[in-house]
């Protein structure tokens, strides 16, 4: 065998390796969703709630985390603010309340769940009061989720190009067309959402900041790899944020309905707190994007320092060799 063929073969080799991580991760996160924790609200007395929790936690262990409400205003304004999913009103007459934006898999599993409880203790089916329904531009939720792969793909696309075109240039010049790779980037997202899709009407400046946000909080991050290990450090960057990443985001669904191991990780890394911020900037007028937001910078600031933090000790150190 010459050493082109096994050149050829390595090669295939190592694309097989990346199906094997690419398919394996999205099938394990995705092919068996289950509620684990999904905040809801339950509205009334005391006595009227524990009559439904106490049924809703045996027949479903572990799945809701139950927040008390008073009133149905009071538990209205904990779903506009993204404190819970939905809300239940067992009386005067059965009353769900659902915000199919936060997530239609969850919305779903809400009826399905309360119209199966109302039937046990022989109530009538509740009635549904849709409060921040999905837009016909966004019928399915996914248009987040699409934003947020894409955004993935092209900040490992664009911090490779910078890496390979400008590797004897020093890390801060990097850095400074990062940042203006990600602000273009966040604009063109908006262009094509807002402006020629229509997706997100009137949210403009909102999706073009959270796309900015994003892309530094991969793109500095992989910057900081590609300093501490070279060219190698992309790799690490897609396994980290495309690999794991993605389908820990739970933008296909919710984060509540993943297997363990990715939802511990899906809003400490950028593509989980991305579809998150995304949604809450867009249908609840930015109510509840605070962690998201702050888990995206807290990436792209450790970024930053880690660059400068190691171009500045090798710095140092190539002052003190040519000094002797």
């Amino acid at each position: 065998m010459s050493a082109a063929d096994r050149r050829l073969l390595i090669g295939l080799a190592g694309v097989l390796v990346v199906i094997f991580a690419l398919v394996g991760s999205n099938v394990a996160a995705n092919h068996s969703p289950k509620p684990h924790d999904v905040p809801i609200g339950l509205v009334g007395t005391p006595r009227a709630i524990d009559a439904v929790a106490g049924p809703l936690q045996q027949k479903f262990p572990g799945a809701y985390e139950i927040h008390e409400y008073l009133t149905a205003d009071a538990a209205r304004t904990a779903i506009l603010h993204r404190h819970v999913y939905g809300a239940y009103q067992p009386q005067p007459s059965p009353l769900l309340m659902v915000a199919s934006a936060a997530s239609p898999s969850i919305a779903t599993l809400l009826e399905q769940t309360f119209r199966g409880l109302a039937r046990a203790q022989g109530a009538p089916a509740p009635k549904v009061q849709e409060l921040v329904p999905l837009p016909p531009s966004d019928s399915r939720g996914a248009t987040s989720f699409s934003v947020v792969l894409s955004l993935i793909i092209a900040s490992v696309l664009g911090s490779t190009v910078i890496y390979l075109l400008g590797r004897h240039r020093p890390p801060p010049v990097r850095l400074a067309v990062m940042l203006s790779l990600a602000i273009c980037g966040g604009l063109v997202t908006a262009l094509i959402t807002n402006v020629i899709v229509d997706a997100f009407p009137g949210r403009f400046f909102g999706v073009w900041a959270v796309s900015s946000l994003f892309m530094l909080a991969l793109g500095l991050p992989i910057s900081a790899f590609q300093v501490l290990i070279g060219a190698a450090g992309t790799a690490v960057g897609a396994v980290m944020f495309l690999v794991i990443g993605n389908p820990a985001s739970g933008g296909s669904s919710a984060p509540e309905l993943l297997p363990g191991f990715w939802r511990a990780l899906s809003q400490i890394l950028p593509p989980g707190a991305a579809v998150t911020a995304m949604r809450d900037v867009v249908y609840f007028d930015g109510h509840g994007a605070g962690p998201a937001l702050l888990v995206l910078a807290v990436w792209a600031l450790a970024g930053i320092a880690i660059v400068f933090t190691v171009h500045g000790i090798r710095a140092r150190r190539q002052r003190a060799v040519t000094s002797n």
